[in-house]
């Protein structure tokens, strides 16, 4: 098991040109891109993955979208690597992602998780259109949580609850691991109760934590691109006492 100081994945958020001279050097170099082409979270595929801007408002429209568009790397291309890109990619390094057997103390009672997301310092961040689904939607993914859990269908408010708590437990924590995790808060919730892992993967929120624990959403397992349930510590490299 890899240890919390030995990346797993490096994510990169590039400009169009910036992107443009990476690919460049990839083909070059013989190496084949990734290109995500349903969720951003595809882009962990691969030695060297890609999200382009337009694929945020694919499957992802109403939840993972809205904290792009929202975030300082809207426009940008994602990118996810399996090892550092060369030093002039450096200024662009946003995250390094590791498994941890990290174990949650506890997880919030749903008047807990209320109170989450009521909180005005998440109130404040939350973007505009986050969870406008259409009733269409809703009820469909509803339907596909009740079957990838085996119980009958949750109502879809009580499903939001969740997803807007862990965010928030991101955006103004009140959660949090211990000292060797980092004090790092943590996804208060089991992965198929959890959406839009992404928004903290690669630290759409702009986070000031050292850390971040974070647990895959359904999405992410249906895209088979992370463990059930598994957490990964998530570190913003402009954060970190470690950074060069």
């Amino acid at each position: 098991m890899n240890g919390i100081d030995t990346p797993w994945k490096y994510s990169y958020w590039l400009d169009h040109n910036t992107f443009g001279k990476l690919k460049k050097q990839m083909g070059e170099q013989g190496m084949e891109m990734v290109y995500a082409k349903q969720t951003p979270c595809e882009a962990l595929r691969g030695d060297v993955g890609c999200a382009e801007p337009q694929t945020w408002t694919q499957l992802c429209k109403y939840d993972a979208a809205p904290w792009y568009e929202s975030s300082p790397q809207a426009g940008k291309y994602l990118v996810i690597s399996s090892f550092p890109l060369s030093d002039e990619y450096h200024s662009f390094l946003e995250t390094t992602i590791v498994p941890t057997p990290f174990e949650p103390p506890y997880l919030p009672s749903t008047e807990e998780k209320v109170r989450l997301t009521q909180d005005e310092g998440y109130r404040s961040h939350e973007p505009p259109g986050w969870g406008a689904f259409p009733q269409e939607v809703k009820e469909k993914i509803v339907q596909i949580i009740a079957k990838m859990t085996g119980s009958v269908p949750e109502r879809f408010e009580d499903l939001f609850l969740t997803w807007t708590a862990v965010h928030a437990n991101f955006v103004n924590p009140r959660f949090k691991a211990g000292e060797s995790f980092l004090h790092a808060p943590y996804s208060i919730s089991d992965s198929l109760h959890i959406s839009s892992c992404c928004v903290e993967l690669f630290n759409l929120i702009n986070s000031p934590e050292e850390a971040l624990l974070v647990r895959p959403c359904a999405g992410s397992l249906e895209m088979e691109v992370l463990e059930k349930d598994r957490y990964y510590l998530v570190k913003p490299v402009k954060n970190s006492k470690k950074t060069k």
